[in-house]
């Protein structure tokens, strides 16, 4: 069947959800072949039964052993990252606190649709754990709606109160995409159990999204993890093969979803590590001087000033054209730790970088001229730079431009007051 027959029939099954009525919560099927014959085409693929008060979903595990030294590597590089979490930066974002590392879900989930709503359901479920031996994935396959009970059943039956989720975008997706659904059917389900969470996308974003064409994780993959999938199933297309499935009643037909989901959740254990290596091992994980930057910016905002600056440091010293917000950054940290000393060294530093440094370094520098050095002459001055540096090259219809105008104008009659006495 071509992709135009199949967004055909994807169109009778999907239903926007109307503002005044809520979507439907079943997906209708045909009637389903006799059990044996079901099963006998899920085991082909890999897939097992399992049984919940009267409904039947599938699960399927399976084992990538460690192969090579680099997988090897990656089993002792986890249980390093382990140690450091547990002895350091506790409160990162991308810290799990020490937990065990089989107690990691490396989550994805494949849904009907988009959208949070009723009417959206999730029919696959996938997670990868590292075991000593290898990486395990299990997978959880929704056989019919109406089986939906057990298919959640069968995933809560493997989670834990310790265990701890790390996903992609699955924060604002795929964690309220369950939640929804347990909601909807919580009666006849265990309780949902709190755990922590790590949402790699926002990690990538922060290093890469002035990089990259898409922070989706297919393209961070490529050119980040240099791993390329080859006869992909994209992930918009999961929907469509669902419903083919459901149509059909052949589970062939989602074979290429669940090897999408599959390399989904593997590539998560890899980026994670890659990440947190980036971060904490610069040595052994190089990285550009925009990353280094940008992790010295993530560090600078959680107030964990001894890792920003060694960032920062690192993004100097690997960047070959002018810099000048990172000695802008480093100079504002400094003034924020009380070395004024310092701070105004990379002020000074950051408006000799380039023909576009930031208008914020002549105000910072302002302020330390007036407030620290109490020389209201030369604060004045570099706020007269600043001030004619914008009428020079700012952009008026921009917000950030004219109100930083503003206040370097009101700051010039301030100080011309203050010069007077």
């Amino acid at each position: 069947m071509g992709v135009k027959s199949k967004l055909l029939r994807m169109k009778n099954h999907l239903q926007l959800e109307d503002k005044n009525e809520p979507a439907a919560d079943k997906i209708e099927t045909p009637p389903a072949p006799k059990q044996d014959e079901m099963e006998t085409a899920f085991k082909d693929i890999g897939f097992e039964p399992f049984y919940f008060d009267g409904e039947r979903s599938y699960r399927k595990r399976i084992l990538y052993p460690y192969a090579t030294e680099q997988d090897y590597n990656l089993l002792t590089d986890m249980e390093r990252i382990k140690q450091f979490w547990g002895a350091e930066l506790s409160d990162h974002p991308l810290s799990f606190n020490g937990k065990e590392i089989d107690r990691l879900l490396f989550f994805d989930t494949e849904t009907t649709g988009l959208s949070t709503g009723a009417g959206n359901v999730i029919f696959l479920i996938g997670y990868a754990k590292l075991k000593s031996e290898g990486i395990e994935v299990t997978q959880h396959l929704l056989e019919s709606p109406s089986d939906e009970a057990a298919f959640l059943s069968g995933f809560l039956e493997d989670f834990r109160e310790d265990d701890y989720l790390i996903s992609y975008n699955g924060k604002s997706f795929d964690w309220p995409q369950v939640k929804s659904r347990h909601t909807f059917i919580r009666k006849e389900l265990p309780k949902l159990p709190e755990f922590g969470h790590i949402d790699l996308l926002h990690s990538a974003r922060r290093l890469w999204k002035h990089e990259l064409p898409s922070c989706r994780l297919s393209i961070v993959e490529e050119k980040k993890l240099n791993i390329r999938r080859t006869n992909d199933i994209p992930g918009s297309m999961a929907p469509i093969l669902y419903f083919d499935y459901l149509n059909d009643k052949n589970p062939y037909e989602l074979k290429g979803v669940i090897e999408h989901n599959d390399q989904d959740v593997r590539s998560l254990v890899h980026l994670y590590k890659n990440l947190v290596m980036k971060l904490i091992w610069e040595n052994e994980v190089p990285s550009s001087g925009m990353e280094h930057y940008y992790m010295g910016e993530w560090f600078d905002k959680l107030s964990i000033y001894e890792w920003a600056e060694k960032h920062y440091e690192h993004a100097i010293h690997k960047t070959t054209t002018p810099f000048p917000q990172v000695y802008y950054k480093l100079g504002v940290m400094y003034k924020k730790l009380g070395d004024k000393e310092k701070a105004g060294k990379y002020l000074e530093l950051a408006l000799k970088q380039g023909a576009f440094p930031p208008v914020e370094a002549w105000i910072e520098r302002s302020k330390l001229a007036e407030h620290y050095e109490k020389d209201p002459a030369k604060a004045y001055d570099y706020a007269k730079q600043g001030y004619q540096f914008i009428k020079k090259n700012g952009r008026f219809n921009d917000k950030k431009y004219t109100r930083q105008l503003a206040d370097l104008n009101k700051r010039l009659k301030r100080l011309e007051k203050k010069q007077a006495f």
